[in-house]
């Protein structure tokens, strides 16, 4: 089912949210930045906007029965508005978890399958892409993958028999897993024969001088540690600004777009046509023909501006469709 989902998806929709992104990217030269623990805070905080007062206090009241709510939703600095610090904090929190052994869950992350290939994919080891939600699966089961995980907590957080403890953790893990779902490095990886036969493991493999590698320069476009302040301005710069906020009312007028194999769909498209541009295709190629290892990159400042705006394009979309799912959830009887 998944798999054709994938197969059909109409690309119609995909190829207006390019041109839409292209139209804002060249229309402006601010710089942005942007899904370390600030990115995932951000998102939630977009989401949270969206609700009612009535539907943020349901949520808080969810979150409070959070298995781990006193170790890791207890400020250790002070904080301003701590109802907002541990909305923000759902959404990082299955970061926190890699350090538990009882709620590290380290491929629900990511999603499996190639957004790009390059050569031969008979030399290449390409996984299958995830099928449906197998049954019988909980939040203890480890081999989930992002459109798999983020249905098994949306389930648990409408269910009737869920525990109040696993309905907080599904709440956190929704926040999370919208967020990965729309970083376009998240969705998929590059398999090139000779160089990555078994996948850049979602642009971890591609090395670049800002950071470590290209990955992990998406993922710092939304801002890198925990900042109150700097939060706090980077949410009201991208709410005000009505080109942000036309993304976040346009991806909810399509019913698929409630899908999050429609949102990796999206990041894959993304990806295609700017996180693996010339910049980074260019070096590759020629290190596949000389058969020497890639080099580290340096990507330029138009790229990283580019980036960083389609960063808040993402960052709106999620957060205004995982406000429609926490919706979703807290209207279940």
């Amino acid at each position: 089912m998944q798999l054709e989902y994938e197969k059909n998806a109409n690309v119609k929709p995909l190829m207006r949210l390019l041109l839409g992104v292209l139209a804002l990217l060249s229309g402006s030269s601010d710089r942005a930045f942007a899904w370390f623990e600030s990115g995932h805070h951000l998102i939630a905080l977009v989401a949270f906007d969206q609700l009612t007062v009535e539907e943020q206090q349901q949520l808080l009241e969810i979150l409070a029965a959070h298995p781990r709510y006193r170790e890791d939703f207890t400020p250790l600095a002070p904080i301003k508005n701590v109802d907002r610090w541990r909305i923000g904090t759902a959404a990082y929190w299955p970061d926190i978890a890699r350090d538990q052994p009882n709620y590290n869950r380290p491929t629900w992350h990511y999603q499996l399958g190639a957004t790009l290939t390059i050569g031969d994919p008979a030399q290449m080891q390409i996984p299958k892409a995830p099928g449906p939600l197998p049954s019988g699966v909980s939040l203890e089961t480890q081999e989930l993958y992002i459109a798999q995980a983020f249905e098994l907590c949306r389930n648990v957080l409408q269910s009737n028999d869920a525990t109040p403890g696993d309905k907080a953790i599904a709440l956190c893990w929704l926040a999370h897993l919208a967020g990965d779902a729309h970083q376009p490095c998240h969705a998929g990886s590059l398999y090139a024969g000779g160089l990555f036969p078994e996948g850049d493991r979602g642009a971890n493999l591609i090395p670049t001088l800002q950071r470590d590698n290209m990955h992990a320069l998406w993922d710092s476009l939304l801002g890198a540690e925990y900042d109150e302040v700097e939060i706090a301005n980077r949410l009201q710069t991208i709410s005000d600004d009505p080109r942000y906020a036309r993304f976040g009312q346009k991806c909810l007028e399509d019913s698929s777009a409630f899908h999050p194999l429609w949102w990796l769909s999206e990041s894959r498209t993304l990806a295609k046509e700017f996180t693996y541009s010339h910049e980074v295709l260019g070096p590759l190629q020629a290190a596949m023909r000389e058969q020497v290892r890639l080099p580290t990159l340096y990507l330029s400042q138009r790229y990283i501006d580019f980036a960083g705006k389609l960063a808040n394009v993402r960052a709106i979309q999620a957060g205004y469709r995982l406000a429609e799912v926490w919706r979703e959830g807290l209207r279940s009887p």
